[in-house]
């Protein structure tokens, strides 16, 4: 007779509820459009994985123009550029790996989730049902194939939250390395995307200082910080550098007025309200699902459903974690 899995991970990830939802991720990627690559970015990651590796870990690229100071590569050095690489070398089609990728971005997330609404408290469906809510959120479609890096932070926020909560409630450094493993990997790309995620957990430190918890709560805080800083230096001296030396991208493509303009708080509600998402130009949105979550009566009602759904049960239900919930809304 067959004994119990021996590591309590590989038990977790042979749940009935995480291999449909690997089925159903995977599945769904793995069968839109197959044999096309999307045009996401950096498209040496599918044309030479390896030669655009080599290149990443230099602040100087040669190789365009008469030289240049690349925007953003330094943080292509790990983990997505050691993945695509490692992939072409197993002789896997471009098409395939990149929705193995696209697949383990929301995989991750979903994932994530779970495991902090079961760390909160909740039973194994309602807290299913709460990452199926957060792992298939239309969040995704401003990035997916098009910018899909900054999905890492996106995939790495639950995460943080609950080993931030970890590490507030114990004396240990154990949460606090594992949020500086998740931060090494979300982290390179985009530091205001990762700013942005560190919102949350800062929150809950807040609410435990509130709470009258300030000792271990900050205590927590700062073993997670110190962590945090020397796992971000590699990155955060490069983009320093490329902001200073490279083209100005964020004053040509990204002004304040651009960001903006489609920020409100309905659309972030709904998940979206990401300026790329509603990008157009006189042939119409440069996202096709953008169209139906801006006119499209149907869409935009459903869109708007789980979010009314889970304001009133914020009302109604009685979840000793309710109020730190309530505080993200409004925060967003």
């Amino acid at each position: 007779m067959a004994g119990p899995l021996p590591w309590p991970v590989v038990r977790r990830l042979c749940k009935p509820e995480t291999v449909l939802a690997a089925v159903g991720v995977y599945g769904s990627f793995l069968l839109s459009s197959p044999g096309r690559v999307s045009a996401d970015s950096k498209q040496y990651l599918y044309l030479d994985p390896g030669a655009f590796l080599a290149r990443t870990v230099e602040l100087w690229d040669p190789s365009i123009g008469a030289g240049t100071v690349p925007h953003q590569h330094l943080g292509y050095a790990f983990p997505v550029a050691p993945l695509f690489w490692a992939l072409d070398a197993l002789g896997l089609p471009d098409w395939v790996a990149q929705r193995l990728w696209l697949g383990t971005l929301t995989f991750v997330a979903l994932l994530g989730a779970r495991w902090l609404f079961l760390h909160l408290g909740l039973g194994r469906v309602a807290a299913f049902a709460g990452a199926l809510v957060y792992g298939l959120s239309p969040y995704q479609l401003a990035f997916t194939a098009r910018i899909s890096v900054l999905l890492l932070p996106w995939a790495a926020l639950p995460w943080l939250v609950g080993l931030t909560m970890r590490a507030t409630r114990e004396r240990s450094w154990r949460a606090p390395a594992l949020a500086g493993l998740v931060l090494l990997l979300a982290g390179g790309i985009n530091a205001s995307s990762l700013l942005l995620v560190g919102l949350a957990p800062l929150l809950w430190v807040a609410l435990e200082v509130g709470r009258g918890r300030a000792a271990p709560a900050l205590a927590g805080a700062g073993r997670v910080a110190i962590l945090a800083v020397g796992v971000s230096v590699w990155w955060l001296v490069g983009v320093r550098l490329q902001g200073a030396y490279g083209l100005p991208v964020l004053q040509l493509t990204e002004n304040l007025r651009t960001v903006a303009e489609r920020s409100l708080p309905g659309d972030v509600l709904r998940g979206l309200g990401n300026w790329f998402f509603y990008g157009r130009d006189p042939s119409g949105f440069s996202i096709d699902q953008a169209a139906d979550y801006d006119s499209h009566g149907l869409v935009v009602a459903l869109s708007y459903a789980v979010p009314v759904v889970a304001l009133v049960a914020a009302l109604l239900v009685r979840w000793a974690h309710r109020a730190y919930f309530v505080v993200l809304v409004l925060v967003g």
